[in-house]
Order: C-alpha cells, then sequence, then structure tokens
C-alpha cells in the first residue's frame, strides 16, 4: 500500500495508487486511434467534503478532482483525438476510468481472477481452519441457520485424526490461524484444548479466532484463551435489549437475565485486551432497540477501541428484496454508534482486487472440519456434500474443482459497477438476490472513511519531503 502526494494530471491528483498486482496483470494502456471511449463500468464518482473523487472499483485506484475535470456520465462519448488532445482524458485512459466503447470488461475481470488464482493461490499447504468441535449448543436463537441440525460433538478419535490431517496438510512456512465455530465452540472446550496442545507440541506457531454467543466464558476461560488459544479476536452476537435478547436467544441454561450475564462476559473479554465484535443481527423486530442497546455495551467496556459493531440483516432478509430496508436502517444506526466511539465493521475491501469472494472460493489455504470429521470449504455447508474426510483428505475432486474454478458471472452481473467486490461466486446459501444497494450504502461508507485518512497521509508525506529537502540544502 502507497499513498501518493503532488502527483498531479493538470486538475488530478491521485491519493491512493490503488492495487499494482491488478494493474500489472492488466497492462498498461495507451489511447487507441480511430476509437470511441467511454466511462468504465467500474468507475465511480464519489463526493466526499463538497469535492469529487474518481474511484476505479477494479484496480482500487483513488484521486482527487476539481471542476475541469468531466463529470462522470454513462452517456459520455470521448473520441481517440479528444481524448490525445486533453491531458486529463489521457490519463483516465491509462487509469481505465475510460475504455473503448465496445470493450468487454466483464471479461477482462474474469480473465484477472484466472490468472490471479494460478499466481497467488499456490499449492504451499493450507493456513486456515475453521473447526467445529460441536453442532451441540446452550441457546436456541430464534433465527439458526442450524435449526434440525443433528447434535454432534467430536469423537476422540476424530480430534487425534483431526490433528494429524492439519500436521499433514498445513503450510509449514506460515502461521496458522484457527477459526473455532460451532454450535456453540465452548461447549467443546477439552476439544479445543487437546488440538491447541498438539499443536503447541510440535511448535507450530498459530493464533486463533471464535464465533460464540459468549454465555460460558469465565475466568478459567479467559486465561485458556490467552495462554493457551492464541485467542487474539471473538465475536459475540447481542440481538437486542433485555427481553428481546433473552427471547431471540432462548438459553437452555436458566440465567437470571442471559442479556445482563453475557454483558458481563463481554466486559471479562473486553478487560483482558482480547479483540471483540459484536454482531448484531437485525430484523424490523430489533433494530429500533440497537442504539439502546450499546448505551448498556458502553457501561461494560472500559477498551472502546478493541471493539467493532457489526450489525447485519438476518440471512433470509439478505436474499430478499425487503431486506433493503433493513440494510438501510442497519448504515444509519452503525453511523450513529461510530459518532459514540464504537468502530465500525468493514464490509468493503478499498484497496485490494478481488479474485475470490469468500473462503469458499478461495482454493488451497482454507478449510472447516467438521464434527465428524468431514470437510468443507464454508461453515455454512456441513450435511450438504463433503470435499473429504479427516481420515482420507481431499477425495471429492470433482467438487472441488468445480469451486476453485472461475465461475461466469450470472447475467445480472455482466457490467455491474459492483462485480470486482462480488467476484463471480454465485454458490453462497446465503448470497442476497439484489446487492447492489448493498454494496453502494457498503462503498460509499467506505470511500467516507479512506479519503481523508489518505489526504492526511499525504500532507504528512509531503511535510518529511519538506523536512528533507530543508536538510539536504544545509549540508
Amino acid at each position: 500500500m502507497r499513498v501518493i502526494q503532488n502527483k498531479l494530471v493538470n486538475q488530478l491528483k491521485i491519493i491512493f495508487e490503488g492495487d499494482k498486482f491488478a494493474q500489472k496483470i492488466l497492462g498498461a494502456k495507451r489511447i487507441q486511434p480511430n476509437t470511441v471511449y467511454r466511462w468504465s463500468d467500474y468507475a465511480v464518482q464519489h463526493i466526499y467534503d463538497g469535492k469529487r473523487y474518481l474511484y476505479h472499483n477494479f484496480t482500487k485506484v483513488l484521486a482527487a478532482t476539481d471542476e475541469a475535470v468531466p463529470v462522470l456520465s454513462r452517456e459520455a462519448r470521448f473520441d481517440a483525438a479528444a481524448v490525445s488532445s486533453d491531458k486529463n482524458l489521457t490519463w483516465l485512459v491509462e487509469q481505465r476510468f475510460l475504455v473503448p466503447e465496445q470493450k468487454d470488461e466483464t471479461a477482462e475481470y474474469v480473465g484477472f481472477c484466472k490468472v490471479a488464482r494460478l499466481i497467488k493461490l499456490k499449492r504451499t499447504g493450507y493456513t486456515g481452519f475453521t473447526i467445529l468441535p460441536t453442532t451441540a449448543c446452550n441457546a436456541r436463537c430464534v433465527y439458526c441457520y442450524e435449526q434440525g441440525m443433528k447434535y454432534v460433538t467430536m469423537t476422540e478419535e476424530t480430534v487425534a485424526q483431526a490433528i494429524a490431517f492439519i500436521k499433514k496438510v498445513r503450510d509449514p512456512d506460515k502461521k496458522l490461524t484457527f477459526r473455532w465455530f460451532g454450535g456453540e465452540p465452548l461447549m467443546g472446550e477439552k476439544i479445543i484444548d487437546k488440538i491447541c496442545a498438539a499443536l503447541r507440541e510440535e511448535d507450530i506457531d498459530f493464533r486463533s479466532t471464535m464465533v460464540s454467543n459468549g454465555s460460558l466464558i469465565n475466568d478459567k476461560i479467559i486465561k485458556k484463551m490467552i495462554d493457551d488459544w492464541h485467542l487474539g479476536s471473538i465475536q459475540i452476537t447481542l440481538d437486542g435489549v433485555e427481553d428481546e435478547y433473552n427471547r431471540r436467544k432462548n438459553y437452555y441454561f436458566n440465567y437470571d437475565s442471559a442479556y445482563w450475564h453475557v454483558l458481563s462476559r463481554i466486559k471479562m473479554v473486553n478487560d483482558a485486551g482480547i479483540r471483540l465484535n459484536i454482531r448484531v443481527n437485525i430484523d424490523e423486530g430489533n433494530v429500533g432497540g440497537v442504539s439502546e442497546m450499546f448505551e448498556d455495551v458502553k457501561n461494560f467496556i472500559c477498551k472502546p477501541e478493541l471493539v467493532t459493531v457489526d450489525l447485519a440483516p438476518l440471512f433470509d432478509l439478505q436474499s430478499s428484496e425487503e431486506g433493503l430496508a433493513i440494510w438501510d436502517k442497519s448504515f444509519t444506526v452503525s453511523d450513529e454508534l461510530a459518532e459514540h466511539g464504537f468502530r465500525k465493521a468493514g464490509h468493503y475491501n478499498f484497496r485490494n482486487a478481488r479474485f475470490n469472494f469468500c473462503m469458499a472460493d478461495m482454493p488451497y489455504r482454507s478449510v472447516v472440519i467438521s464434527p465428524e470429521g468431514k470437510l468443507y470449504n464454508c461453515e455454512h455447508l456441513p450435511g450438504q456434500e463433503s470435499e473429504g474426510d479427516v481420515w482420507n483428505g481431499f477425495t471429492n475432486t470433482a467438487l472441488i474443482k468445480e469451486r476453485d474454478s472461475v465461475e461466469s458471472p450470472r447475467e445480472k452481473c455482466v457490467g455491474c459497477t459492483f462485480l470486482p467486490e462480488c467476484t463471480t461466486f454465485s454458490h453462497c446459501p446465503n448470497s442476497r438476490v439484489d446487492c447492489r444497494f448493498a454494496c453502494q450504502k457498503h462503498m460509499d461508507r467506505m470511500l467516507d472513511r479512506m479519503i481523508p485518512y489518505y489526504l492526511s497521509e499525504a500532507e504528512k508525506l509531503a511535510e518529511e519531503d519538506t523536512e528533507e529537502e530543508t536538510t539536504d540544502n544545509c549540508k
């Protein structure tokens, strides 16, 4: 990542150079004679603090402009002669904001994804493991996508074989990341102990994260998280103020109030210096109480800089038109919380060109191990067709090849500004029907955060350059 200052092309100033790897793969662009140019599908105009910025959602280049630079218009056309005679237009061609009218940018992006995967994702071993010690849970969340799933806990034999499998397929030169998932992973505490102990005995460098409801955390668990499990962060779900939370979680165990009990566990995590992501699964029933809920949260944490807030509509709302209104409300509430010092979870990849969507289509880097010892590429897939198991390794070659390959984009995604953010991946069982609204909101919010950051970094670099010049002049 490199910030540029004072790089001017008439009225254009680059404040972020973008993804250099993607630009290297795409190659340099020159003006083609007898060609008509249009705005790129991925060219975005963004207004911040009354000024206009240009952002390319594929190459990730970000530039400041002034009134002399043409306003973005999908209907605008420029012939080669006009482009050649204008330094601004020439720069826009070189940076792919302007492309030949007939250019198939979707095909170019798919080609980039194929090349990038070959270069970036070599078979050097796995570095990420999501492990479900158990699918058992002490809560009965009303929205749980695992409803109806049989409760299974890893047997001692499966644990031993999982350890052997991890040692066999891991990248020996990289630090490993373990993500403890469930069910409620803390109901498999002893299993986590065994796996982490085996890693430490082999001097395998690792860190871990966890997704939990938080209710089973105590002083002993906190100590294990830090000393034995090398836990750097944990996600704990809060779904509303007291009555709403207690109703939605519907714990088996009898707490006087599960809500206040979990808030006290959040305090223990925060006091221990463990990073915390508070996930709020929202719908019309609880979105109105989120701000009040975080008033309670504030009373339980002393290190707000370690707390991130992630507001997300329930999966079924993410897959429906009705969910669009919930997304809008979630953004409004998230902005309010940010004004009170809470960090917002990032939902948009501002800096790097993406060639995979998530762990499910990232070949050779991450694998999910179920309590039965079966292998998947996503924690939402157990119960469906697996890629193999910890005894025999990856045996379902046809399925692996299908998921590792770069898909052809769906018809509705061809020419979409946000394709380089969503990628071509369509197998996700929780994918949204209409993601453009959410993508637009996420991108706008990210640009509003990143533009002032890069402007301030550019000012710092300019000051450093001035100091260096002054020093040189004194010699």
